[in-house]
């Protein structure tokens, strides 16, 4: 009879999250934060210029500030230009699956990407402006980092840009 009323106590005790830890790893997946830290694009210039490609080498930052030591599922998102006031989708990155993301620091995920001319005929002229001539623009990254902790699967979203230019 006794063993009846251990359960409630301890719940009582200790609180609903003793019963589920995953929602700790939560807490602090929520908490990350994801800088754009690099885009290094090379223009490689073809003839005819339908087999031209832009190769971009991206490092994601991600800052830990708590202590669990967390591993991404999958991290994908768009990558964009903005350039003159306008929008430019550029296509989709996915970084490699299973990120370790260290606790109580900073980790970065790199990821190398190529688009041929195809997929960027309408940003072409403003991805050469920000490339070749340096213009100003801003990169950006929107996506979703998923964890699956426990059985649970859960996503974070990401959404971090950088300026470049003069």
């Amino acid at each position: 009879m006794r063993g009846i009323w251990v359960l409630p106590a301890l719940v009582l005790l200790l609180g609903c999250d003793a019963l589920n830890p995953a929602v700790h790893y939560e807490e602090a997946a929520r908490q990350l934060r994801f800088t754009l830290d690099r885009v290094e694009p090379k223009l490689e210039l073809a003839f005819p210029l339908e087999q031209s490609r832009l190769r971009l080498l991206l490092d994601v930052g991600v800052d830990n500030p708590s202590d669990q030591r967390l591993r991404t599922r999958r991290v994908s998102g768009n990558l964009a230009l903005n350039a003159q006031g306008t929008d430019y989708a550029l296509g989709s990155v996915s970084f490699p699956e299973g990120a370790d993301i260290a606790p109580k620091g900073r980790s970065t995920l790199r990821v190398e990407i190529t688009l041929g001319y195809g997929d960027l005929r309408t940003a072409w002229g403003p991805l050469s402006g920000a490339v070749l001539r340096r213009e100003p623009a801003t990169w950006s990254l929107v996506g979703e980092a998923r964890f699956e902790i426990m059985g649970i699967e859960f996503g974070v979203p990401i959404r971090t840009s950088k300026e470049s230019g003069p």
